[in-house]
Formats: structure tokens, C-alpha cells, sequence
């Protein structure tokens, strides 16, 4: 059954997914996260792009949800982070393009570098998994997005 835009993006808002991170990444995918809040954050057209607005509160989130497991037992080597759907895509963004692009993956050390290449491939397995049709559904409707005087339209 195809779901409308408003469920997709309800739904991807509301239903959540488990993502284990090996603990050693949690530090540099919260600097990611920063870094990718800070870049949207500076976007002259913010106020009215409903895509960004919502893209950077997804970010935001998962930096929370990133910061509250930095806090969990030391002795763990895996963490596992409670996302819901649009937060995961905001995480798939930041792992592949940051494991994607030689320069940025060059600058890991090794030990973190293979951390990163399995947590790459974890993420992209999981990405796999979703409907292809709804992902496109839930970007086209927050792009597509529009709000005026208040009232979303």
C-alpha cells in the first residue's frame, strides 16, 4: 500500500530503528554532526527552507542522542543509538560523505579508519532496507514544503 507524503513523513518521524556504533566513532560523529549543523546553520535561506529547518533538527537530535551515549559505561566497545528514520538519514549523510571521500577518510587513523569502513557498511545495509519509494516520498515532501504566514501548506 503507497502512503501519502504527510504518513511518510509522519511515519519517518515517528518510528524508530537501532543503529550499533562502535564507541571510538562517537566523538568524531558527534564533531560531524556539529560541523554539518554549523554549514546549514549559516544558510541565508533557513528561516524559510523547511527541508533545511528540518535536516539541521534532525542533526541537532542526533547530537543529543550522540552526547548521552558518550556517557554510557566505559568499558563498552558498542553503543547502540535509538533513531528515528529522518534522524538515520541524517546519519547515512554524514558517514558517507565522510567515509566516501579520500581526503577526510586519509585523515583517520588506521584503528578508526576500520571502524569506520564496518560502521559504513552497517549503515548502507540498513539503508538498503528502507523503501526506496518512501525516502524519495519523505525528501520530496520536505522539499517541496512550503510555509506561509504560519500556516504549512
Amino acid at each position: 500500500m503507497l502512503l501519502k507524503s504527510e504518513e511518510i513523513y509522519s511515519k519517518f518521524n515517528e518510528e524508530n530503528i537501532q543503529v550499533v556504533i562502535p564507541k571510538k566513532l562517537l566523538c568524531a560523529l558527534l564533531q560531524q554532526a556539529d560541523r554539518l549543523r554549523e554549514v546549514l546553520g549559516n544558510e541565508e535561506e533557513v528561516v524559510n527552507n523547511f527541508a533545511i529547518y528540518e535536516y539541521i533538527s534532525n542533526a541537532e537530535m542526533l547530537m543529543v542522542k550522540l552526547l548521552i551515549l558518550m556517557a554510557e559505561p566505559y568499558g563498552k566497545k558498542e553503543i547502540i543509538l535509538d533513531i528515528n528514520i529522518a534522524e538515520f538519514l541524517v546519519l547515512r549523510d554524514l558517514v558517507f560523505c565522510n567515509y566516501s571521500l579520500p581526503h577526510l577518510r586519509g585523515k583517520m587513523r588506521p584503528s578508526i579508519r576500520k571502524a569506520y569502513k564496518d560502521f559504513y557498511d552497517e549503515i548502507e545495509d540498513i539503508f538498503e532496507m528502507l523503501e526506496q519509494d518512501e525516502i524519495k516520498a519523505y525528501w520530496d515532501y520536505i522539499k517541496n514544503y512550503r510555509i506561509k504566514g504560519c500556516i504549512l501548506h
